[in-house]
């Protein structure tokens, strides 16, 4: 009976056993299971070498060495050894061989089984090759950072895109734990905690979240961090991180937030050009009116007259007022410049010159690099103004007791890394203001263009300053920049583009000024307007009309005011414009402006002087002005020094006065 169970389990068992005895003549016995597995026919093994010729033929020295040391060391061993089976890819078997003792111990031969592991081993290749390109897959993404650690946070992978990410090589990471590689400080603790608990449970509380954790380099890494757990058969928790870079993302929110910003800061410095040009008109329009009554009254008064004092202080405040509507037209930009070729170092050096003059007790002066070569296209006045500001800025930042602003100016090769100069790499003259007082913080910086923004008492300063020089440098296609640390002082720099390849034109010959030809021999024989000579003055401000009428009736002119163009034009048809000599109208008038006016009165009466002023004059209304064909624009708050000298040289009479009016035509353009 029990040989029949040995037999049933010989049968259906997976191991083909065999026994061989030692000794020349020792007898081989084999099992069924053997001769299957093997492939051998029923009665063809006769001994155990007899097993091996059916081996791979790489495998058969390996088995016939490990058998030898077997029966003279009395050796067990076990192999996986190949099979040669024509017509199929690749079998295995597993021998395992033990040696077989007397009671006495002495070796009387050995015992051992053959199995047929061929499904085992193409499993194990299946999951080796799988094994395989998962890791070329995890290796080969750039982007995608993966890491793996163990029940003790400790690193055992550690992939080519961790290393790219966070610094540290595979050699470097693996062995050590995580909380020493890449967790900020603050983030320590946290961290232990939640690993801890998610490798004892098993399960993953958070499996995925956004963090900014740490560079070899001590920077910050922000990433999208995804979390999974997984066990070992030996029940052993790992942990896998799977991280993805989100530096670009940060850095593309940063810059769309600076975007947003500099968006925000043009619409609101293109707000406030818009105020600025809107409120000019009407403003000068008021300025005008007080200058030129206070000339008027003044002349029926004596100097030693009471009311003079209070005379010459009303005179004051409207000057003031004045300078306040030009620094914001040239905030605004609506004011026009006039470019032209400028040795920059020539112009700081005259503008130095005047400073200096007005320097404050204690404040030191100083002109520390000055490179004459560097040439610009530029508007000499408005540099000028630049320059005052900067300094004046400089000098009110230093200490009661004085102290030292230092000007200079040299070539510059911007790099391409300066964003936010908003300017291509390339060279620059550099103008530079450096003070050592007191030091802007962050917080002002950010704001210290903008207009009306100040940090002085607020009967001092305007806070339109450097608003009025960002503008001047913007409309000159330059940029501004600031360094400063509190407590040291500061330095602003400006950058202009260099005019390269230009060369300074040989100074032309300076022409007479009004002034000057009225004391010439051939001018004072030019003829002198009859008294009574007529003038229409079109304005829509009673005030103003009735200021310029005085001073026209003053100089011995009949005057015609009209408060409107259509009124203007109805009193040329009556008099078919044969006793007017010349009209000046203001620009800005409800329903129809000065420019359309200019245009009817032209179209019939040609020959006719045509003079406009206005609150601002832009380049487009220079430009409009002179495809008409007007004689001359006037700036409404110089009304009072310029109308005159400008009739009576349109007139061709003897100028009383000279001004910084824009001829545009005729005569008036040579």
């Amino acid at each position: 009976m029990e040989q029949r169970l040995l037999q049933i389990a010989a049968r259906f068992s997976e191991l083909g056993a065999w026994l061989q005895e030692s000794g020349p003549a020792g007898l081989f016995h084999a099992s069924p299971k053997v001769h299957e597995i093997l492939g051998a026919e029923p009665g063809e093994l006769k001994t155990l070498r007899d097993c091996w010729a059916f081996l791979h033929a790489d495998d058969r020295a390996q088995a016939e060495q490990a058998q030898a040391l077997c029966e003279t060391q009395a050796r067990a061993y076990s192999l996986e050894l190949r099979l040669a089976r024509p017509g199929v890819t690749e079998s295995w078997v597993r021998l395992q061989v033990s040696p077989l003792l007397e009671t006495s111990g002495q070796l009387k031969g050995s015992e051992g089984a053959f199995c047929d592991i061929s499904a085992v081993k193409i499993t194990e290749a299946v999951l080796q090759e799988s094994e395989m390109r998962f890791r070329s897959l995890i290796e080969g993404v750039d982007k995608v950072s993966v890491q793996g650690y163990d029940s003790q946070r400790r690193v055992i992978f550690w992939n080519k895109a961790s290393e790219k990410l966070y610094g540290y090589s595979a050699a470097e990471a693996i062995g050590r734990q995580l909380e020493d590689l890449i967790i900020p400080p603050a983030m320590r603790e946290l961290v232990i905690q939640g690993t801890r608990q998610w490798l004892e449970s098993g399960v993953v509380s958070v499996p995925s979240e956004e963090l900014v954790l740490r560079h070899k380099d001590g920077s910050d890494v922000p990433v999208f961090s995804s979390h999974a757990m997984q066990r070992s058969r030996s029940g052993e928790a790992f942990l896998y991180c799977v991280d993805v870079d989100l530096s670009e993302r940060v850095q593309a929110e940063a810059t769309r937030a600076k975007l947003e910003s500099q968006l925000r800061e043009a619409q609101k410095l293109e707000a406030m050009g818009t105020m600025a040009g809107g409120i000019a008109h009407d403003f000068n329009n008021v300025l005008g009116a007080i200058l030129a009554n206070i000339s008027l009254a003044s002349e029926q008064l004596s100097d030693d007259h009471p009311a003079m004092r209070h005379m010459r202080l009303i005179s004051r405040g409207g000057e003031r007022a004045r300078n306040m509507v030009r620094k914001m037209l040239a905030f605004s930009r609506h004011q026009p410049h006039a470019l032209e070729l400028l040795e920059l170092g020539e112009q700081i050096g005259e503008s130095l010159a005047l400073l200096r003059a007005s320097l404050p007790k204690g404040v030191s002066l100083q002109l520390d690099a000055l490179d004459g070569d560097l040439l610009v296209q530029a508007d000499a006045s408005e540099l000028q103004q630049v320059l005052l500001n900067l300094c004046t800025n400089a000098w009110q930042a230093l200490p009661a007791q004085g102290g030292h602003v230092h000007v200079g100016l040299r070539r510059a090769q911007l790099p391409a890394d300066r964003p936010e100069l908003e300017m291509p790499a390339g060279p620059y003259a550099e103008l530079f203001v450096r003070d050592d007082g007191c030091g802007i913080d962050a917080l002002t910086q950010a704001r210290i263009f903008e207009p009306f923004f100040t940090t002085k008492p607020i009967d001092q300063g305007t806070g339109l300053g450097l608003a009025v020089v960002h503008g001047i440098v913007r409309s000159h296609h330059g940029a501004i920049a600031i360094d400063s640390v509190l407590g040291k002082g500061s330095c602003f720099h400006v950058y202009l583009p260099i005019a390269e390849g230009q060369v300074l034109p040989m100074p032309a010959p300076q022409p007479l000024t009004p002034a000057a030809l009225a004391q010439t021999p051939d001018h004072n024989k030019a003829k002198q307007a009859p008294l009574g000579q007529r003038l229409i003055y079109v304005d829509d401000d009673e005030v103003m009309r009735l200021t310029v009428e005085g001073l026209l009736l003053r100089a011995g002119y009949r005057v015609g005011l009209c408060c409107s163009a259509d009124e203007a034009l109805n009193l040329l048809q009556d008099s078919e414009g044969q006793d007017v000599a010349a009209l000046i109208s203001d620009y800005h008038m409800p329903e129809r402006d000065g420019l359309s006016l200019a245009n009817a009165v032209l179209q019939q009466y040609p020959g006719l002087p045509v003079l406009l002023s206005s609150g601002y004059i832009s380049e487009q209304l220079h430009e409009q002005a002179l495809s008409l064909g007007v004689s001359c624009l006037i700036k409404k708050e110089n009304l009072l020094e310029e109308l005159l000298p400008s009739i009576q040289t349109l007139l061709g009479e003897t100028p009383s006065a000279t001004g910084p009016s824009l001829p545009l035509g005729g005569e008036l353009a040579r």
